[in-house]
């Protein structure tokens, strides 16, 4: 074979080789690939986030939205519970924009004697301290030779972005002098905790606390009895999610801690992430009480859609 014909025969086999490279790999033939955004969720909020990311794929082609892992360091949205972010360390300077806010119940099991005992006098600010906190035994009216009020143990999370930081920070204490034993993983063990022990006693957001298909408390769980105004009290007792966060929607009450939820924006922003933030705080809200969590006010919504438009322009700036 002359020396033409070897150079020809290896050009030949090289364009074989790239062709079949090209088709196994998709490098050449379609070069127009969806950008993909990663979004690193928090547990409880997981389910809201897969309907939103299934409903926003319909209209928006052109991106894939990912939920990364927990431990994930490269993402451009993340999702912090508003009661942990003072706990929260951001490695970069970083963009809040809130979504929706999630209530925290007191619950225990459905075996648990303490909620009958609690009809009698429900819990008001000062028993719900003595029930779920240590006593400070340096204030000045502390008594701390006195017998426990409850024969109860109390369960919380040691995860950080649990309920516990909320709670706790809800009634002025850090979630070290929460009295009891610390849970590892996420919130949804404590149902398991306190259906489990007769003198379990816990608390929870109200999406683990209710069933979302049902409405209706998940099996095994009874909510603590709050010492709240009467008509308050009767909304509580119907034990139902879409009244419960109507009348938190529409009412504050002091005993049940209220947080916002937020999405934490990098100082490096991906313009596509900030139009699944213009999309949740517009279409995406229709899905919030579904799954568990409140609405924000109109107010609130139009200042975090300003927020949002006020990055928009600065990035247009920057191009």
């Amino acid at each position: 074979m002359n020396r033409k014909v070897k150079t020809l025969s290896l050009i030949i086999l090289i364009a074989i080789s790239s062709s079949a490279n090209a088709q196994t790999t998709g490098a050449t033939v379609n070069p127009a690939r969806q950008e993909v955004v990663y979004i690193k969720g928090v547990r409880f909020v997981d389910a809201l986030l897969e309907k939103w990311i299934a409903e926003y794929s319909k209209t928006h082609s052109d991106v894939s939205l990912v939920v990364a892992g927990k431990d994930a360091h490269n993402y451009s949205i993340e999702i912090i519970p508003s009661g942990i972010q003072d706990d929260h360390a951001l490695q970069t300077p970083a963009t809040t924009v809130s979504f929706g806010k999630y209530a925290i119940l007191p619950i225990a099991g459905k075996n648990n004697v303490l909620p009958d005992e609690l009809k009698k006098k429900k819990l008001n600010e000062k028993r719900i301290k003595e029930l779920f906190f240590e006593k400070d035994v340096l204030a000045e009216d502390a008594e701390p030779d006195k017998k426990e009020k409850y024969d109860a143990l109390v369960y919380s999370s040691n995860s950080s972005y649990s309920a516990s930081h909320s709670f706790a920070r809800h009634f002025g204490y850090a979630t070290s002098r929460l009295k009891g034993k610390k849970i590892a993983g996420d919130d949804i063990y404590l149902n398991n905790a306190v259906k489990k022990d007769a003198k379990g006693v816990s608390f929870n957001n109200l999406n683990y606390i209710f069933n979302i298909e049902s409405r209706q408390l998940n099996d095994g769980i009874a909510l603590l009895p709050l010492d709240v105004k009467k008509e308050y009290a009767e909304t509580l007792d119907v034990q139902n999610l879409d009244e419960t966060i109507a009348l938190l929607e529409n009412k504050t009450i002091d005993l049940i801690p209220v947080e916002e939820l937020a999405f934490i924006l990098p100082e490096k922003i991906n313009p596509q992430a900030l139009q699944f933030l213009e999309w949740a705080l517009s279409e995406g809200q229709d899905y919030i009480n579904s799954f568990g969590f409140l609405r924000l006010d109109t107010k609130t919504i139009a200042q975090q859609q300003k927020k949002i438009a006020a990055l928009e322009i600065t990035l247009l700036a920057n191009k």
